[in-house]
């Protein structure tokens, strides 16, 4: 027998309707920040899992959108769901590195013979974990444009996981390469950018949509850009000396202003979710500045401290980003100055080797430990490069080993980790070549990782992970590749983007 209906008060509906609306706004709000955490590269199993009790557990009012009042409150899964995110968004953070560079390689001339293992005395001081494929879901972002050209050169690189990467490299203006519409002004006959992505880890590539505008490798040039850096699936800049950034994953680009007009963009990293820039002030011509902003907007404040350029003719400031902290070190022929990162400002800091009249490059491992290589009296009396060590965020420097088997250095980086026997792989010349030199004993022994090519230079050296980094290797006459390891540094692999 069905039970008899009655009318319902009209202030009870009132009441209703008024839950009914306050619920639909509560259920927007944790789809937005559930869209923007699902975007970063979360495990999908949880994911699907979470949805599926969803499912089951509470019933969709055909019409209503919102959740049955049979099933667990929206509040509840809200809050279980939003802390899901955060969970996952912790458990990010803790596995990858800030990006200071790196993904996987190109089409082109081969390097030569990759090594397979050290070929120097080096003993591991553990042994190399190898690496589990990811189950993260297809970044947010555009559909591919096409396959990759096989004379693309990559330029730049940018992991966020160790399946979602993406390249800065050459385009022809106006083609299918770079953004829908018109190429920056001047761009006629010019290269444009273009960008390359991958979401299984470097395997396979596609082109996407770029900034329209032109390829200016190194930054050296006045317009275009030369480097690229995603903090996420959805948030990413192409920058060098002009600032573009995405907020869609690439879907869209635009044109980003400094707090100071005339801001050529020389570095730019991001961690924590904060992206930080590092730029000439046409005003303040003795100086770098720094300007940072939360990654999901163009938010830019500029810090306080001012970092001084040297005498040189290239100023080259390079940022090291570990979670909330960083650094900053100036090189324009020597080490000239630096600041440092902590507490969500920045301060003037000395950089190791302000004194050695060379350059150097900066690792960090952790929020404590760091590594330098120096160039020591390059331009007074050379002595090679040497290896120095922190284990107090920067605050002081020890000198561990003596001179390391390269000359020329061209970059550092460490692999993230707690401890302070952290692995290093340097770029230097060896011989004729460019080479990785690496060490897994905190800089005791060191061995050739990988073999010296030819006229060749190496950047955008960075770790992904503890087993995987990557690094760009450029031949005469700008032909470049990129490389990549999975064991830690031990091994490495040139990777095919295309056709």
């Amino acid at each position: 027998m069905t039970a008899p209906m009655h009318p319902r008060d009209p202030r009870d509906r009132s009441a209703d309707d008024a839950r009914v609306d306050d619920d639909r706004r509560f259920e927007d709000d944790v789809r937005r920040a559930l869209q923007r955490e699902a975007a970063r590269p979360a495990p999908d199993r949880l994911v699907a899992r979470i949805a599926a009790s969803r499912r089951d557990a509470a019933g969709v009012q055909s019409g209503g959108g919102f959740l049955a009042r049979r099933g667990p409150s929206l509040r509840s899964w809200g809050a279980a769901l939003g802390t899901v995110a955060a969970a996952a968004a912790i458990l990010v953070a803790l596995a990858l590195r800030p990006s200071t560079g790196p993904a996987p390689s190109v089409g082109g001339p081969t390097l030569g013979p990759v090594a397979t293992g050290p070929v120097a005395t080096a003993v591991p001081s553990e042994n190399p974990s190898s690496v589990q494929p990811s189950v993260a879901a297809t970044p947010a972002g555009p559909a591919a444009l096409g396959p990759v050209p096989a004379d693309f050169r990559p330029v730049s690189v940018t992991f966020v996981s160790a399946d979602a990467g993406w390249l800065l490299g050459n385009g022809p203006c106006g083609s299918t390469a770079v953004q829908a519409g018109s190429p920056a002004p001047g761009s006629t006959g010019t290269t444009c950018a273009a960008i390359a992505r991958t979401t299984d880890g470097g395997r396979t590539w596609a082109l996407i949509p770029a900034p329209p505008t032109t390829l200016a490798p190194g930054g050296q040039a006045n317009a275009g850009v030369g480097g690229l850096r995603f903090a996420d699936a959805l948030d990413g800049w192409a920058f060098g000396p002009e600032l573009w950034a995405t907020h869609d994953g690439g879907s869209t680009w635009h044109r980003v202003s400094m707090p100071v007009s005339g801001a050529a963009i020389m570095a730019l990293e991001a961690s924590a979710g904060v992206v930080h820039a590092a730029f000439f002030d046409a005003a303040d011509a003795g100086n770098v500045r720094i300007a940072s902003s939360p990654v999901a907007s163009d938010s830019w404040a500029l810090a306080a401290v001012k970092v001084q350029l040297g005498a040189g003719p290239i100023p080259q400031p390079q940022f090291v980003l570990h979670g909330s902290v960083g650094w900053l070190v100036e090189v324009d022929r020597t080490v000239v100055d630096g600041a440092r990162l902590s507490g969500g400002q920045w301060s003037a800091w000395t950089p190791p080797c302000r004194s050695s009249n060379g350059p150097a490059s900066l690792g960090a491992s952790s929020d404590a430990n760091l590594a330098a290589a120096c160039n020591v009296g390059l331009w007074s009396t050379p002595a090679g490069v040497h290896y120095y060590v922190s284990s107090d965020g920067g605050a002081s420097f020890r000198a561990v080993g003596g001179r390391l088997p390269v000359g020329d250095l061209q970059g550092i980086t460490a692999a993230p980790g707690s401890g302070t026997s952290f692995t290093t792989i340097v770029a230097g010349r060896i011989g004729g070549g460019t080479a990785l030199v690496a060490s897994f004993d905190g800089g005791s022994t060191w061995s050739t990782v990988l073999s010296p090519a030819s006229a060749a230079s190496i950047s955008n050296l960075g770790f992904t992970t503890a087993d995987q980094a990557v690094a760009i290797v450029t031949l005469e006459g700008g032909a470049s590749q990129l490389v990549m390891t999975r064991d830690g540094g031990r091994t490495w692999q040139s990777v095919a983007l295309g056709s």
